[in-house]
């Protein structure tokens, strides 16, 4: 015990006084495990004892700091100089010092902060003896405190950009009280004063506290949390509008509401736009609704034109044109240019009403709806095909069906109208193969179904594809194939009111393969047509 205080000689030299010396050893008993740093020093304040803690916490051993000044251990360049100043001032007038913090530096380098008191010892006869300094360690505390310091103003921060504050328990008053951006909502200044819920409903319509009370009246029952949103007035008139989150929460202030208050101000202005808008969307449509009605009016008078008026001059023109043959095959040998003129009004007469006969079919179409109901497509290509096959009498054909195909909800004359087009196309485009093979297949694909057609005929430039599918359009003018170009016109628009997709993939001489989606449940109204007929190619 004598040498930790500095052994016989340094009490033979008479540093410390005989009753300073029994209460040090007293002191070193009570110290010896506590979590702060002792360190006794001499009347010139060398160091001479510190405890096993101030080694632990700065690296120096009681042999290394004996007979030497505080000051020469511990202080760097972050250590105040003015509060060092102070604090030597002090001691020279022999004042205790009591709390004072600085930024002390271990034996490595490490600053630290220290909070340290100092209390002079005299002996009996009042002579200054020594120092005896409480050091503690609160560098961990100071950043705690100062990281608790820093999310707080981030807090703030967050909840000002999102427009929140809120009410609750002040721990310091224990009274309910508004958190700044409540005052900010209704433009008030922060006065300090105790400010619930109640306070907040008191700048609410009249008609929403009606509501809110049912809510709150609601929660109290239930247990729950309560949301509730309302307008509220402001001092200088602006009406505002917040949503209010709260829960039953005990603290200081009992088991009060603590709420969240959230300005929704900016959301109900874009309602308000929005509802506007809707508005004028709606006249628009109405108006639009109007303009198309009345197209489909003149769309149903131009069609019984074409019926009446149009297909029976036809009619007789085919007619005198068919007698005009007949009389010159009868009346003896004449021109042959007059033959040839007579046979081009006759075909130019028939083209011109399957064209006639095309237009009412796709006219007929944009006015009816779907009738839809469950269709074998294995049924239905099964007949198409039969039917088929009985007016290719001299031709070798491969028909490669599917064993299985889906019952999909339809239309069905609709869909029979797609088949027998793309099944016609397949043979009429493959006719000039000495076998022709035509491929039904079908797989599931995107809540619905895929069907294909393929076949091995002339195929065509994919670069022309988007024209393949437009009313009277023919990427082939080979007098071999005939066709009006309306079919496959139709086939899309039928597709397309199924809600699906019809596109094509070919090669010039390597034939063509059309595809087919329909959905499982297809729209109860006729989607608006597409404008490129060409699918993705994630669906290829």
């Amino acid at each position: 015990m004598e040498a930790h205080l500095g052994g016989g000689d340094a009490l033979g030299a008479g540093w410390v006084s005989g009753d300073v010396y029994g209460w040090l050893l007293m002191l070193e008993k009570v110290v010896d495990g506590s979590s702060n740093m002792v360190v006794v020093t001499d009347a010139q304040r060398r160091i001479r004892w510190v405890n096993a803690t101030y080694t632990r916490v700065t690296g120096w051993t009681l042999e290394e700091a004996m007979g030497r000044r505080p000051r020469e251990l511990l202080h760097g360049p972050q250590t105040d100089a003015e509060e060092l100043s102070r604090l030597t001032q002090r001691l020279n007038q022999r004042d205790s010092v009591g709390s004072v913090e600085l930024v002390n530096y271990k034996k490595s380098g490490e600053p630290y902060i220290v909070s340290l008191s100092i209390e002079p010892l005299y002996d009996s006869r009042g002579d200054l003896q020594a120092y005896l300094s409480i050091q503690t360690d609160v560098t961990e505390r100071r950043r705690l405190e100062r990281e608790a310091l820093e999310l707080g103003q981030r807090l703030k921060v967050a909840q000002r950009l999102a427009r929140l504050g809120r009410i609750e328990c002040d721990p310091q008053h224990g009274q309910p009280a508004w958190s700044g951006e409540v005052f900010r909502i209704l433009g008030l200044e922060p006065d300090g004063q105790p400010r619930g819920f109640e306070h907040l409903l008191a700048h609410a319509h009249e008609d929403d506290q009606v509501a809110v009370r049912r809510a709150l009246a609601a929660g109290d029952a239930s247990g729950q949390e309560v949301e509730v949103e309302f307008g509220v007035t402001g001092v200088h008139g602006g009406r505002r509008w917040v949503r209010c989150r709260g829960r039953q929460t005990p603290g200081f202030c009992g088991s009060m509401m603590a709420w969240t208050v959230q300005d929704v101000t900016i959301y109900h202005t874009r309602l308000d736009e929005r509802r506007r808008l809707n508005e004028v969307l709606n006249r628009q449509v109405a108006e639009r609704t109007r303009k198309l009605e009345a197209s489909n009016q003149a769309l149903a008078e131009f069609s019984y034109a074409l019926s009446h008026d149009l297909r029976a001059p036809l009619r007789h023109l085919s007619s005198f044109a068919t007698l005009l043959q007949d009389e010159l095959a009868e009346s003896g040998p004449c021109p042959d240019s007059v033959r040839l003129y007579a046979d081009k009004i006759n075909q130019a007469a028939g083209k011109m009403q399957r064209l006639i006969e095309g237009l009412l079919s796709f006219a007929r179409f944009g006015r009816e709806g779907l009738s839809l109901a469950p269709m074998d497509m294995g049924a239905l290509v099964g007949e198409l095909v039969a039917e088929l096959r009985g007016g290719t009498a001299g031709r070798e054909v491969r028909w490669q069906v599917q064993a299985s195909m889906p019952t999909v909800l339809c239309d069905p004359i609709l869909l029979r109208e797609v088949w027998a087009n793309l099944l016609d196309n397949a043979l009429k485009y493959s006719g000039h193969r000495e076998v022709s093979v035509v491929e039904i297949a079908c797989e599931p694909h995107e809540d619905g179904w895929l069907f294909s057609v393929r076949d091995n005929g002339i195929g065509f430039d994919t670069a022309y594809a988007d024209k393949l599918f437009g009313m009277f359009q023919r990427l082939h003018r080979d007098t071999r194939f005939g066709g009006e170009g309306i079919g496959l016109a139709l086939v899309r628009r039928i597709v397309q009111s199924h809600g699906g997709r019809i596109w094509a993939d070919a090669r010039v001489n390597e034939g063509a393969t059309f595809f087919v989606y329909l959905p499982s449940e297809p729209p109860l109204r006729e989607p608006v047509p597409e404008v490129d007929a060409v699918s993705p190619p994630s669906v290829m």
